[in-house]
This record gives structure tokens, sequence and C-alpha cells, in this order.
């Protein structure tokens, strides 16, 4: 999204519009929140969440526990009001989001029904609707990145990424892509682009001061240990052992690799590209916090074993006809979200067209952004995608007739 002095036709929405579009996700959010206070456990159930409360725990090693934001505005929320405090300033920003969602469709000419439906859609993606209620780093995440796209290319916009960048680094090369994108001064992008860059450089020192070295922080899911597993995961036989404490791989290490194997390579990218345009995340809903099929949960997310192991191992189509068998309700509920989720790609590609440049591009190029960030980690899971669901939802919208045309510029 670019800066621009063009005045937006449409006119803020009005208070009962609001109302409308927030009432309804506040209650259910509200009828959640009751559900947690008599499911404690399922707050737990988010990726690597036992490892960020073992942070949270140990707030006072502040350095040993990887990039800061990971963990540390949770922990302060934990200390501050406990598990529940975490939960409804989660849900509070997830609402927030909702509302940055609207006004960005507005921005690019959604019209404002078509602007509020994609905000809907938006807020009941399961990512969307689950994480808020979990200890999942994406809770604070999403809504940072929503927050920056909703700002542009001003300084708000630069220190909201520049925040996202301290919770997972993967945004830490957009401001340049939306800088070159986008149709800002030069001198407006380079201090955008600054304020983007400037939270994690200061985090960065804070690592150098303490430990005298230059990095994000070490932990089991930086980059290098990211990449290590990725090899493993790729080629077990031909991937390179090392011992306990030093699992990990440089960027140039990695390449060779897969220079070396590029079969191999592309075939774990293929199920990577699986994972993100098929799975649709329902599955945060029906096993992580429903509890629906609780024999299930624990043998499908085993990393060494679960359905991802599978898919390596044996095949899609082998794995897919045994799940099948084992779990019919999981897997038929599962193949519903993903049908549904297919059906957004496919308008949100139509969408991106129907806006073009540069609202639709800018957009897009967040999408495919984030997608090629997944390549970065051991195996990409569905809550890879995430960040970039409000995006999709937006151009899925404006592949309706409604959606309005001119040239109407993201502020």
């Amino acid at each position: 999204m670019h800066s621009s002095s063009t005045t937006l036709s449409a006119s803020l929405p009005s208070g009962s519009a609001t109302a409308r579009l927030l009432l309804p996700l506040a209650a259910l959010h509200a009828a959640m929140f009751v559900y947690d206070l008599a499911h404690p456990d399922r707050f737990l159930r988010a990726d690597r969440a036992l490892e960020r409360m073992g942070a949270i725990d140990d707030a006072a090693r502040f350095t040993s526990h990887g990039i800061v934001g990971d963990w540390l505005p949770q922990a302060i929320l934990w200390h501050s009001g406990g598990q529940y405090f975490v939960i409804a300033v989660q849900v509070m920003l997830a609402l927030a989001s909702v509302l940055w969602v609207r006004d960005i469709g507005l921005r690019i000419g959604l019209a404002g029904p078509r602007a509020a439906a994609a905000a809907a859609v938006y807020a009941l993606l399961p990512h969307t609707l689950i994480f808020p209620h979990q200890l999942a780093s994406e809770a604070i995440f999403m809504p940072l990145v929503v927050l920056a796209f909703r700002l542009g290319t001003s300084p708000g916009g630069g220190l909201a990424l520049g925040l996202a960048a301290l919770v997972r680094p993967v945004t830490l090369a957009w401001p340049l892509i939306q800088a070159i994108l986008g149709k800002a001064s030069f001198w407006r992008c380079a201090g955008f682009v600054v304020l983007a860059m400037a939270p994690l450089v200061a985090w960065v020192g804070v690592v150098h001061h303490v430990s005298g070295e230059y990095s994000m922080g070490r932990s089991g899911h930086d980059l290098g240990s990211n990449l290590y597993y990725r090899m493993q995961r790729m080629a077990p036989d031909a991937a390179p052992q090392k011992p306990e404490g030093e699992r990990r791989a440089s960027v140039p290490e990695y390449l060779r690799f897969v220079a070396a194997h590029p079969a191999l390579s592309a075939a774990h990218s293929a199920r990577d590209l699986f994972a993100l345009t098929l799975k649709s995340g329902i599955e945060r809903v029906t096993l992580d916090y429903l509890d629906l099929f609780p024999q299930a949960r624990e043998g499908l997310q085993n990393p060494a074993a679960g359905w991802r192991a599978s898919v390596e191992s044996r095949g899609a189509f082998a794995t897919f006809l045994e799940l099948l068998k084992a779990q019919p309700g999981l897997i038929l509920s599962s193949l519903v979200g993903s049908a549904l989720f297919v059906i957004l790609l496919v308008l949100a590609l139509c969408g991106a067209w129907r806006l073009g440049h540069p609202n639709g591009l800018v957009l897009a190029a967040f999408v495919l952004y984030i997608a090629a960030t997944a390549q970065v980690v051991d195996a990409a899971q569905s809550r890879h995608r995430a960040p970039a669901e409000f995006a999709l939802c937006l151009l899925a919208l404006a592949a309706w007739p409604a959606a309005r045309k001119g040239n109407v510029r993201v502020r």
C-alpha cells in the first residue's frame, strides 16, 4: 500500500455500520471466552505454546529465548493479569484488526458492504478466530501486520511492521518491497523503511551487548535451526548430521544442499505449497480448540510421525486413504474447509486482476511474499499463511462486480 494525497471519495463507515460488523463477532468471542474458562487447557494448544510459556516463566533471561516479540508481549500480559487477561487483550486486537481490514477495503475501492464482508470473512477464518484464545505469537503478529497495511507507507506503518518483525522476522524484507511497489515519495519511503528496520536493529544490539554475538537471539526455532531440520526432512539419508546443540545450518550451507538435491528440494516445496493452499486451518477449531477428535490430535500433530511425516514418506494419496479410514469425521470436515478455502483463493486471484496496479499488486505481492518465506521453515503449515489471509479476503471480495473501479489509492 502506498501513500497518496488523493482524497478517498467514500465516507467513513457510520457507527451503526461498525456496530453491525463488530457486535456479532464480539458476542462470538465472548461465548468463546466462557468456553475458555471451562477449558483452560486449550490455551496451550498453539504451536510451541509450552516453549513460550517456559520463556514467560523465565523472562529474566530475556535474550535466551530467541526473538523477543515471540514471547515478551504475552509475558507482560501474563504477569499483569494471567491467562484470561492475555486472551482478552488478544481478542481486542483481533476485533481491531477486523475494522482495519474493512478500512483497507474502503481505501482500495471496495464498496462499503463489500469491505465489511471482507472483514467478516477474515474474522471467521479459523486462524483469526482461534489464535486470540491461545498462547500463539500469531495473536500479536497478525494484528500488527494488518495495522501496518492500514497505515500504509507512513511512519506508523513502518513502526508497525518493525514491531511485527520482532515477533516473526519473516516480514523483515517486506518494507523494501512495499516501498518499491508503492508510489510514495523517496524520502517518505526511506523513513518508512528505516522505522520498519529500527526495532529489530535495536534488539540485535541488545543481544550483542548481552551475549557478544550479532543475532536475533538463539533458539530451537531460529533460521539456522529451521534450515537444518528442513534439510533433514528433504533427504534424511543425505542431509548432514550434527551433534545436539550444533544442529543449525547457514544459508550458504542450505543453498549448497538444495543445489545438490534439486528434485528432493522441489518435492518438499511442493508439499509446502499443498499445506499452504489446501489446508484451511479448520483443524485449529476441530482438533485444538473444540477437541472433537481427541484420539487423533496427538498422533496427527507429531512432527516425527504425524500427517506431514506420513505424506513425506508414503505420499499424499496413501496418507489420505489411511486417515479417511481411521478418522472419517475429521477428514470430511477438513475437506469441506479445504474446498471453501480453495474458492477463496480462486476469488482472490480474480480480485487481484480486477483491482490491477497498484492496489491489487501490493496485496497479491504480499500473499506471494508470505508463501515464499514459508520456504525457510522446516515444514510449512497453514498457520504460516495466516499473516496474508486478510489480503486474500480483500482480493476475494474485490472479485465481485460491486467492487468500485477508479483511481482510488491507499494513503
